[in-house]
């Protein structure tokens, strides 16, 4: 079987919304809170942690909003995050549902914590027949690593000589040459590339 194994962010979903821009601009809209405090207070003291699933993403937004010194709670904190930065990008979602058409397993594989995991597997899976959803919290690694790879393709049940059945999409190349390294086949997810053709090549997309 053939797996089309998908990044979310800067694939799925647009992290400049639609020339709206960073979803932050939407926190400091409905709360008042900076970019870069946040950025500061969260994103360079835990947010690694968090990623790797060592720490609970309450718990670190928690502080961070401590230091910042503002009256707003972490779940409407997350609850802006998760809604404002969910801009599909339409194009890429019918590519994943034409593969799902044409017999293709559908994976998301991505960085993510705990929380925005769930979430966008309950708002992409109302969109695609999503097989699994491997991300950096739940295995304990993150790509670029190799192990993240590697651990990844386990939970795909994938033999070694099997992992060229992967195509694998990222719009970050790092990423992409250590999965190809790996036995992967990665495709670059840039603006000035036809990346949706070359997956449509590779995947046999009808």
């Amino acid at each position: 079987m053939q797996t089309l194994a998908l990044d979310v962010d800067g694939v799925l979903v647009d992290p400049d919304r639609n020339g709206d821009g960073h979803w932050t601009n939407e926190l400091y809209r409905r709360h008042g809170i900076d970019r870069v405090d946040l950025q500061e207070s969260f994103f360079s003291r835990c947010w690694n942690e968090v990623l790797l699933g060592r720490r609970d993403i309450e718990d670190g937004l928690g502080e961070a909003l401590a230091l910042i010194g503002t009256s707003v709670d972490v779940e409407s904190v997350l609850s802006c995050w998760f809604e404002a930065d969910f801009v599909i990008v339409d194009s890429a979602i019918e590519l994943a549902q034409r593969a799902a058409s044409s017999g293709v397993r559908v994976v998301l594989v991505t960085n993510q914590e705990h929380r925005r995991a769930r979430f966008l597997r309950e708002r992409l899976g109302a969109m695609l027949p999503i097989a699994e959803v491997i991300y950096s919290a739940n295995l304990g690694h993150q790509k670029p690593e190799p192990a993240f790879f590697d651990e990844a393709s386990e939970r795909l049940g994938l033999r070694k000589e099997d992992r060229g059945s992967v195509v694998f999409v990222d719009d970050v190349l790092e990423n992409v040459d250590t999965a190809s390294t790996l036995g992967w086949r990665g495709v670059h997810a840039t603006a000035t590339h036809d990346w949706y053709a070359e997956v449509a090549r590779l995947v046999s997309v009808g």
